[in-house]
């Protein structure tokens, strides 16, 4: 059986136990096609706070691995991301862009989802070629889909929810404190 703290943040126990059993050709790399037009792009990151099943109480996911995360979310009946980027800068698609990837409620149907492997807890250093990677990705995305610098948000700026164990800890802080955020977003629209 999987424990909570080896899968993202974002899933349960129960689903962590279905992408134990999932079969790999029946990932889920497709979502339903777009009926509005891509307006946004929300950053996550891979780890971040999470309630535990069995004790009800806040407990932190550290970021795993690319290959894990991914097996997790694309295993997922209805949770998808757009791109993965590891610490390395290693960029990888899932879901098309042109198709719907559930990631944020209320936003997934007008918005890109990258997620970035790291702890998302302030502390945990986004590594240069990781930045570089995603500076790549954004400016790609910016020019291809019109998206402006207020388009850029981080999965923190959108859901502003409070966890189900602990109403006085919110429930999605990623990228966290450590992402540099402006100097990133500087880097995609100042620069050429």
């Amino acid at each position: 059986m999987c424990a909570i703290y080896t899968c993202p943040r974002f899933i349960a126990l129960a689903l962590c136990v279905a992408t134990l059993l999932a079969d790999p050709t029946h990932a889920r790399k497709s979502g339903p096609p777009r009926t509005e037009p891509i307006t946004m792009i929300v950053l996550h990151s891979t780890g971040g706070p999470t309630c535990n099943v069995k004790t009800n109480k806040p407990i932190w996911v550290s970021a795993g691995t690319m290959e894990e995360n991914l097996r997790v979310i694309e295993a997922h009946p209805k949770l998808g991301i757009h791109y993965m980027i590891d610490r390395d800068g290693t960029l990888r698609a899932s879901v098309p862009e042109s198709q719907v990837a559930h990631h944020v409620l209320t936003y997934s149907g007008r918005s890109i989802a990258i997620e970035l492997i790291n702890d998302g807890d302030g502390r945990d250093p986004f590594p240069e070629a990781q930045l570089a990677s995603l500076i790549h990705l954004l400016r790609d995305i910016k020019t291809r889909r019109g998206i402006s610098r207020d388009g850029v948000k981080r999965h923190s700026d959108l859901d502003r929810a409070m966890m189900p164990c602990d109403k006085t800890q919110r429930r999605k802080v990623d990228p966290g404190a450590a992402f540099p955020f402006s100097a990133v977003l500087d880097r995609v629209f100042l620069s050429n």
